[in-house]
Parts: structure tokens; sequence; C-alpha cells
């Protein structure tokens, strides 16, 4: 079974996982793949960029950051909109989110911090955990091996 090691190791790195949600927030925290487990689970269809569909399924970004602290629904006014979620990958790569874009009371939309992609462990070069975000015609804030979020003002 040739195959079969690096797909279980790539299940072993995702169980490993862990998510560091700091900044701003009331409770930096990370988080573990089993904490983020016990989150309300979504699914997002998309299509990429060659027209093939795909479901990724994961937990809403609002609730990883709610966990930890950060401003929802009636606090974000004010300074509090001046506020950003810096999103950033294994490799250095990072996206900006405005809290408005995140937050339920703002948005129709939500953000997935995914950990699956049709049924499965998201691939080693994408997982364990990548956002997905709706309706963005290109995926460049589809931030992959994602390791940490961090709520920062915006100066």
């Amino acid at each position: 079974m040739v195959g079969a090691f690096p797909a279980a190791q790539a299940q072993q790195s995702a169980a490993d996982a862990a998510l560091r949600v700091e900044g701003l927030v009331a409770n930096p925290r990370t988080l573990t793949a089993a904490q983020l487990a016990a989150l309300p689970h979504h699914e997002q269809r998309t299509i990429d960029k060659e027209g093939k569909p795909h479901v990724y399924q994961g937990v809403a970004l609002r609730d990883v950051l709610h966990l930890a602290g950060a401003p929802e629904g009636k606090a974000i006014h004010g300074s509090v909109l001046a506020q950003a979620v810096l999103a950033t990958a294994a490799d250095g790569y990072q996206a900006v989110f405005a809290l408005p874009e995140i937050d339920a009371d703002f948005s129709p939309h939500t953000i997935l911090l995914a950990d699956h992609r049709d049924g499965q462990p998201l691939p080693a070069h994408d997982g364990p955990y990548q956002l997905v975000v709706p309706l963005e015609k290109k995926p460049a804030r589809w931030v992959r091996q994602l390791t940490s979020l961090r709520l920062v003002r915006v100066q």
C-alpha cells in the first residue's frame, strides 16, 4: 500500500493541528483540532478555476473569533470598524478581512474555516485549515495552510 502512508501522515498532522487566535481579542488562545471540531459545521459549495465543483466543510470564521472574544454584533461600531482580521499561512502569505465581512449581523455570507473538501481532509498543500470566502471571483483570500488569525487595528 504505497499511497496509504502519505494519507495517514496528512490525517495525523490534521489531528495535531492548532490555530492561534490573537491580537485585539479578549481571550487570545491556541485552538486545537478537537476544539474546532466541537463548533457547528457548515458547507460551502464552490467551483474551482477549472470549473470543477467542490464542497468544503468546516466551521464559520465568526464562531472561531467568538471563542477568542473578538467584537461581534452590536459591538462592531465606532472605532471597532477600523479593526481587521489578518489571516496568516504557514508560508507567511497573508490576507485581511474587515470585521463586518465576518459578522452575521452585517453579512449574509459565511466565511468558512474549512478542514475538509468533498468529504475528505484537505490535502497537505491546502490544509489542515483553509479559509473559503463565498462569492469572491478570485480565491486570493482563500488562505491555505492557515496558522493564525490576528485582530489588528488599521492605522
